[in-house]
């Protein structure tokens, strides 16, 4: 097809996308930046959080962390038997990724009990409902949007900016020198996980919406995949807000 595309640049450099791609994410930027600027960050940084609002961070995105193993489980149905190279993408990163997402939540638990949030209470505590726009909006976007569409709003949006605030958060040794060395590891390991060895899972699904929707994508298919992708960075700064 004409406006196939297959990615011969650079992983991670913008420029090996398709312009309607760049241009998204130029357009989408600032509500990015609105995310990693949260002030929590900051705040756990600095290792100054406020306990309430570090329980509160824990509490409401649980149900993310918790259930992004399903959005991803979710996008692998929508494979048919009929394979196009954006497809068998998806299919190898999506199966690659399920175990490793599922380990993830497993090192959130260890982080939280460092600051005394059990899984229990995080899946027993109930924040306000706004915190929970995330979660809700993503297994909607993951149980109904076309798959680039739920792949941009999760695999991209989500753990591309989780990636730039970890980094963030990690960019002081505050916050680990403020655990207790027989649990520091275990404490820091979600973030450094995802400050540090993550940064290509965001690029892959860029690669992978990039392969599915080509060169020249409908204009509708371009409207989507910028609301979801706006939208995830919405409801995150959402429910950041409503940790403070």
């Amino acid at each position: 097809m004409v406006d196939s595309f297959s990615r011969e640049g650079d992983l991670k450099e913008l420029a090996s996308y398709p312009q309607w791609l760049q241009d998204l994410v130029a357009e989408t930027h600032s509500a990015r930046q609105q995310v990693v600027a949260h002030p929590i960050f900051a705040a756990m940084s600095s290792a100054q959080i406020d306990p309430k609002a570090m329980r509160a961070f824990f509490v409401n995105g649980w149900p993310v962390i918790d259930q992004f193993p399903q959005y991803m489980g979710m996008n692998l149905q929508k494979l048919g038997p009929k394979e196009t190279p954006g497809t068998r993408m998806a299919r190898r990163y999506l199966t690659r990724n399920i175990r490793i997402e599922q380990n993830h939540a497993d090192y959130w638990v260890d982080w939280a009990a460092a600051h005394d949030v059990s899984r229990n209470l995080m899946q027993e505590a109930s924040g306000p409902s706004l915190a929970y726009a995330l979660s809700h909006w993503c297994w909607k976007s993951c149980n109904s949007d076309a798959l680039p569409v739920a792949i941009a709003a999760t695999n991209f949006t989500i753990e591309g900016v989780t990636g730039e605030w970890s980094s963030l958060v990690c960019s002081s040794d505050a916050l680990e020198r403020s655990y207790p060395d027989e649990i520091r590891k275990r404490a820091m390991r979600w973030l450094k996980m995802h400050a540090h060895y993550d940064d290509a899972h965001p690029w892959e699904a860029l690669d992978i919406v990039a392969t599915l929707l080509g060169r020249a994508p409908r204009t509708q298919d371009v409207r989507d995949v910028q609301r979801s992708v706006k939208n995830s960075y919405e409801y995150l700064k959402v429910s950041l807000d409503c940790c403070l």
